[in-house]
């Protein structure tokens, strides 16, 4: 008899900044994506984090000396226990292309928390074909992510 393990996803949001998060809508992104890859279970750690932090994270880890959107970082995975990540989200970053997107702040941060965790999945962005195909899960679950969040409206 085969028996599979239920699904359990331990998604932990910590904002490093002084404003309100909607951290019920990061973790379903979070999940959301973590199902589009069929993983079971995930346990990761998503921080909220300003320009600077950002800026100093981007430099620390990837010789990158400047803000971006989001970092991801696969810290393994074991398999009765799923896998393991971490990302960073900048929420400063998230405002200014919300702003010139015509989209709320909430949507952009949601789009960087899926973007981050495809990354975490294995997706790619490095070449063309590779960040269409990524590109397009990506906007598919944000999609409905949000025709979800003004179903429950």
């Amino acid at each position: 008899m085969i028996t599979t393990m239920p699904e359990a996803y331990d998604i932990s949001i910590d904002s490093h900044l002084r404003t309100t998060i909607n951290t019920d809508l990061l973790r379903r992104a979070c999940i959301a994506a973590l199902k589009q890859g069929k993983v079971k279970r995930a346990q990761i750690e998503l921080h909220v984090i300003g320009d600077k932090r950002m800026r100093a994270w981007n430099n620390e880890y990837l010789q990158h000396d400047y803000t971006t959107d989001v970092l991801s970082f696969d810290l393994g995975s074991q398999a009765e226990l799923g896998l393991f990540g971490m990302l960073a989200v900048c929420r400063p970053f998230a405002q200014r292309f919300a702003k010139r997107r015509g989209i709320s702040v909430d949507e952009e941060l949601a789009r960087y928390v899926v973007h981050g965790t495809l990354h975490l999945l294995g997706f790619d962005d490095h070449e063309e074909d590779e960040r269409a195909a990524m590109w397009e899960v990506q906007e598919q679950l944000v999609a409905n992510l949000f025709k979800q969040t003004k179903a429950k409206r």
